[in-house]
């Protein structure tokens, strides 16, 4: 007994540290479709699996995931021509992402990622900063329409400062995640246009992030 205990004990162990990544996923008022998981590799979308729905509201994804990254879920309806998509930030274990059909790439819920999780912290700030952004851009339009150019200079000085606002942010937000394959995939996304932050961020990574995908397409960005 004890042997076969023993033996029950290594496969639980052996399964709790494989790389499989299970991915529950719920769409309300989704009655038939297909699901494409995708990841992206120097810029080509790749797919991983599919699942063709008809009706099912069990939806489950199991893959390998060798590293956390961020994975998409791409969904073709008859509604539409081209397919509607979302991203996220997966990990290996149990996830579950949870959102409509009607708000599908827009509204999502996402549990058992800590990388997702500050994703999502990261879009909903740079959403506000984006909206505040679009609101100055349409005031200068107006402006210029009404030939008022001392308060076009004015706005646009704010929209500036607005730009700089937001990169600072970003940088922070960035080297304060350190700790996460999330800090350099922030890195190449929206911080490329200073060497010097990306350098920064490289420098203050953990060495277990050093590793990763995101860190290695930095690290190959600053040799450059």
């Amino acid at each position: 007994m004890k042997i076969k205990a023993l033996i029950l004990a290594i496969i639980l162990t052996s399964c709790s540290n494989s790389n499989e990544l299970i991915l529950d996923v719920e769409i309300k008022d989704l009655k038939k479709g297909k699901l494409i998981l995708t990841k992206l590799n120097d810029s080509v979308l790749y797919s991983i699996d599919s699942f063709n729905v008809n009706g099912e509201k069990n939806i489950v994804f199991k893959n390998e995931l060798n590293e956390p990254e961020l994975l998409f879920l791409e969904l073709y309806t008859n509604q539409s021509k081209d397919p509607f998509s979302l991203s996220f930030f997966a990990e290996k274990g149990q996830m579950k992402l949870k959102t409509s059909l009607d708000k599908y790439g827009y509204e999502l819920k996402v549990t058992g990622s800590k990388n997702d999780s500050i994703l999502r912290e990261y879009i909903k700030v740079n959403k506000k900063f984006n909206d505040q952004k679009i609101d100055l851009i349409k005031k200068s339009f107006e402006l210029k329409k009404n030939n008022q150019n001392d308060s076009v200079i004015e706005v646009d000085n704010l929209l500036i400062q607005l730009n700089k606002r937001q990169f600072l942010h970003n940088a922070n937000y960035a080297l304060r995640n350190k700790d996460y394959e999330i800090s350099p995939y922030i890195a190449i996304t929206d911080l490329r246009e200073s060497n010097k932050i990306l350098d920064t961020i490289y420098k203050s990574l953990n060495i277990s992030i050093k590793d990763s995908k995101y860190s290695k397409i930095l690290e190959s960005i600053l040799n450059n």
